[in-house]
């Protein structure tokens, strides 16, 4: 990753500069999205407001990612910079080292050089070899002298080099604080701008999970509109069909449970949507007339359920004893779109049904009802009409 160079002083200005706006930015984003949703005088309006709502929040959550990315490149920047000048630092210490290791080494061979010919001074061997006149005597001397000056304008040079290597550690030093500051910085804002991501995120949930509620109310009422609708054009056709039979037959259709306004009549064949749905809806209609029975599953008596079952069981479809979880073993369907074979449900909402019955067409279906009464037709149309269907 490349690193651009910035000079200690100013980058932390500036970070610290962007910090401050980003809080203030912040701020005000997260203080617009916490802003309460007027109420609206329907569903409609309200699932409105609240996607217009959840919209802003994904676009602030998307430009915290964006603002995040940069953060993270200079949060690394400056790690990278800390790494730098450390590194820069040890070979420094290293080179400060090495320079004095020599120094002290070239004073201790010059003070050795020194004492020997201070001591060859009485012996006539001032450098600890024989000399055999004063001429050489003089060179070797000469030669001492020479030397020893050289040793100490290197120990000089050392000396510098030394005190250069100390001034460029100092300010390596100072630059890794500065870039280590960086880095705290830029993580800070980091942490600060997760902290305000990770509030949007959750009332983004909370709006979202309102959005659901406010769609499957809306579709329930559309339901519950559809099928009161549908309830009174088959309430209608149905009282003219009972007048034209009373007319030509005078008496009633229906089976067990003469009386009721729920009793319907044979709607006559409907073509179903699959062999399967055929098979069991023959079945069931093969079963009018055979008593009901609490826990029955046929062949002689039924409960509501069992009837069910045991019908789409000829069509190849298994499934479980009970109109709670019928329901919520299938797909479900709208009244409206009901087709022959689907499973029709009764009670204050589809989970906790409590009868069930085979829709066969024209608003009617074949249900065992209860005790003291036969499997029969009827009509769908009832107070407690569950809006949904099951198609196994």
């Amino acid at each position: 990753m490349s690193r651009r160079s910035i000079s200690p002083h100013r980058g932390g200005g500036i970070l610290r500069a962007r910090h401050l706006a980003l809080s203030l930015a912040l701020g005000l984003a997260l203080g617009t999205a916490f802003v309460a949703v007027p109420a609206s005088a329907s569903p409609q309006g309200d699932l409105a407001s609240k996607t217009d709502q959840a919209r802003r929040l994904e676009a602030q959550i998307q430009a915290n990612s964006d603002r995040a990315d940069v953060l993270d490149e200079q949060y690394l920047q400056a790690q990278s910079a800390v790494a730098d000048a450390n590194r820069q630092i040890a070979t420094a210490e290293q080179g400060i080292a090495t320079a004095r290791a020599q120094e002290s080494q070239l004073r201790s061979e010059l003070g050795g050089r020194a004492a020997m010919l201070y001591m060859g001074a009485g012996t006539g061997d001032p450098l600890g070899f024989d000399a055999t006149n004063v001429q050489e005597l003089g060179s070797r001397a000469k030669y001492g002298e020479a030397a020893a000056e050289t040793d100490n304008h290197m120990i000089d040079e050392l000396g510098l080099l030394d005190e250069q290597l100390g001034i460029q550690t100092k300010d390596l030093e100072k630059q890794k604080v500065e870039a280590q500051k960086r880095q705290d910085e830029a993580d800070s804002a980091r942490n600060e701008l997760q902290k305000t991501t990770d509030s949007m995120q959750q009332l983004l949930a909370s709006t979202k999970s309102d959005i659901r509620a406010l769609a499957n109310r809306i579709e329930q009422d559309q339901i519950r509109a559809q099928a009161a609708a549908e309830q009174a054009r088959i309430r209608a056709e149905e009282a003219t069909a009972r007048t034209a039979n009373v007319e030509t037959s005078g008496g009633g259709g229906g089976g067990g449970g003469s009386g009721s306004s729920d009793v319907g009549i044979d709607p006559g064949p409907a073509p179903a949507p699959s062999s399967g749905a055929a098979a069991a809806v023959a079945y069931a209609r093969a079963q009018i007339g055979k008593p009901y029975q609490y826990a029955g599953a046929g062949p002689d008596s039924f409960d509501c359920s069992g009837l069910t079952m045991m019908a789409w069981a000829q069509g190849g479809v298994s499934m479980a004893h009970g109109s709670q979880a019928q329901y919520d073993s299938f797909p479900h369907v709208l009244i409206a779109d009901l087709e022959p074979g689907d499973l029709v449900f009764f009670g204050s909402s589809g989970p906790s049904n409590h009868h069930v019955g085979i829709y066969v067409g024209g608003g009617t279906m074949i249900e065992a009802p209860h005790t003291g009464a036969d499997v029969r037709y009827s009509t769908i149309y009832r107070p407690d009409l569950v809006p949904l269907g099951a198609r196994p």
